[in-house]
């Protein structure tokens, strides 16, 4: 169960953003060959697809969790929207794909992650699509493909969506 405060609705609902229909969670499933999971269905279909801007009493942060061989570290990131699918089969695409071989650039991140929305910059808001479907996950903007130099880790957020939203805080 989500638990959104008021003024974040109240906002949401004054933006009017598009909310998912059962044609874009089938047209979305259909791209990704896997289906969503229902906490983030039953979010966009809800909600919709919102803007966290910034406004009074907006929950927009969260923490994530680094794990590297000799520690673990906890890191703080944003969200800024989630996007529509359009926009989302788009940059699954262009972030999963490699455009060509030895492509030091892409993919940049597993293919078993969608990002379902950014951060106040290039960084993706990932749903696990693999072994721990439905969890979510932050990948922080690199240059380099997945594996290359820095780009080497993901940030761990939550078990699912609903633990993935109720955690925002200001």
């Amino acid at each position: 169960m989500f638990q959104i405060p008021e003024a974040m609705q109240s906002h949401w609902d004054r933006r009017g953003k598009p909310k998912a229909t059962a044609a874009d969670i089938a047209r979305i499933e259909a791209a990704i060959g896997s289906p969503l999971p229902a906490p983030y269905v039953e979010f966009v279909t809800r909600f919709g697809f919102v803007v966290f801007d910034d406004v009074p009493e907006m929950r927009c942060l969260f923490d994530y969790t680094v794990t590297f061989p000799d520690r673990q570290e906890i890191r703080e990131g944003d969200i800024g929207f989630l996007h529509v699918p359009d926009r989302l089969l788009m940059a699954y695409e262009n972030l999963t794909t490699s455009e060509f071989e030895d492509d030091d650039q892409s993919p940049s991140f597993p293919r078993n992650f969608l990002p379902v929305g950014n951060d106040a910059g290039q960084g993706q808001i990932l749903l696990d699509l693999g072994d721990q479907a439905g969890r979510v996950w932050y990948w922080p903007e690199r240059v380099w493909a997945w594996g290359k130099q820095d780009n080497i880790w993901l940030g761990f957020v939550a078990e699912d969506f609903y633990k993935f939203i109720n955690g925002l805080h200001s």
